[in-house]
């Protein structure tokens, strides 16, 4: 088999949604597949696209919405191993909100038909899937939860608090713009600025170029998010 083929057989055996699969299951996942590339700040699909299943192999995809007020609304970053599309995908329906990637990024993608076929073969890959969703809802629901029940620096101390945890150290890059993170707590980039400039003053994080944050004193950032 060809070098695409083996590139794409290593990924979905290290991606969590197929790593269950036997061998035999795993090479047709990876001979269905078909691998794109998007340079940074391309579409990957809008609302009123049919989808098929994309997982990304590389990158940083933004997923949004357009609000009634004409304002982006950040539902979720998708980093390597994610997978995004399978609500429209699942439904056979149109998806509502968009897709674009945040840098240069592949992703390998499988249409509907043969994902579908994949289900039927193997429910613990639906298994899987459901569990990750479940999850992503029980995200949605507690930011829901906290967005009501707490400040913004509250809430901003929390996600500094994962995000240094998902990259297994203190010095990290914020992943969006200060807008987009904004829009994602529900807040301005003004007052997201004012917040984050006051955990600098009071010596828990040092703001670098570049998005860079560190994270100087995380007890006392954890003793914001609960506060």
């Amino acid at each position: 088999m060809g070098d695409g083929h083996d590139h794409r057989l290593h990924f979905v055996r290290a991606v969590r949604l197929f790593g269950g699969l036997p061998e035999a299951a795993q090479e047709r996942v990876a001979s269905a597949a078909v691998t794109r590339r998007y340079r940074r700040d391309e579409r990957i699909y809008g609302p009123g696209d049919r989808t098929g299943l994309f997982v990304v192999h590389r990158g940083l995809v933004k997923v949004y919405r357009i609000t009634e007020s004409g304002n982006e609304q950040l539902i979720r970053l998708m980093s390597p191993g994610d997978f995004l599309g399978e609500t429209a995908l699942l439904a056979d329906t149109t998806t509502d909100h968009f897709a674009v990637a945040l840098q240069p990024s592949e992703l390998c993608v499988m249409d509907r038909a043969r994902f579908t076929r994949l289900l039927g073969q193997h429910p613990s890959v639906a298994v899987e899937m459901l569990q990750t969703v479940s999850g992503r809802l029980g995200t949605a629901e507690e930011m829901v939860s906290a967005l009501s029940g707490k400040s913004v620096r509250q809430w901003l101390a929390q996600q500094l608090l994962h995000l240094a945890d998902e990259a297994g150290g203190a010095d990290f890059r914020l992943p969006t713009t200060k807008k987009e993170l904004a829009s994602y707590l529900g807040t301005t980039a003004e007052t997201l600025s004012r917040r984050l400039g006051a955990l600098q003053e009071a010596g828990v994080i040092r703001l670098g170029p570049r998005r860079q944050v560190e994270v100087l004193d995380p007890e006392a950032l954890r003793r914001v998010a609960s506060t």
